[in-house]
């Protein structure tokens, strides 16, 4: 029977080396743990950096946790690089106007004015 996992999900990205130096860090379960500089390939004669995926289980230390394959790679990432579709891009629009602050009268009698859209 599959299991629905009702939460967010965290993800976190960062190099080897940093990744390597986060002694006694235990991601949570499910938490997403990208390593930006993985691997590299070369594209068009360009070094290109590709990441590296391990999904933590709660229990093992990040480095001992093993790497996820290329196809879930590639389908994770695809996921999370696509910004269209966790929210639409009206919706991104009227929240990044929601709360605004006007320059000329921000404050007030030494108060922060704030108001909303």
């Amino acid at each position: 029977m599959a299991q629905t996992l009702n939460a967010r999900i965290l993800a976190r990205r960062d190099t080897t080396a940093n990744w390597n130096a986060a002694i006694g860090f235990i991601p949570m379960q499910g938490e997403i743990i990208i390593y930006s500089d993985y691997d590299t390939m070369v594209i068009d004669g360009v070094a290109v950096n590709v990441p590296g995926i391990k999904i933590g289980s709660g229990n093992a230390y990040v480095q001992d946790l093993a790497f996820v394959g290329e196809l879930e790679r590639d389908v994770i990432l695809d996921h999370i690089e696509n910004n269209g579709i966790h929210v639409t891009a009206a919706e991104k629009t009227k929240w990044d106007g929601k709360l605004n602050i006007d320059d000329a009268h921000e404050v007030v009698n030494e108060a922060l004015v704030f108001n909303r859209d």
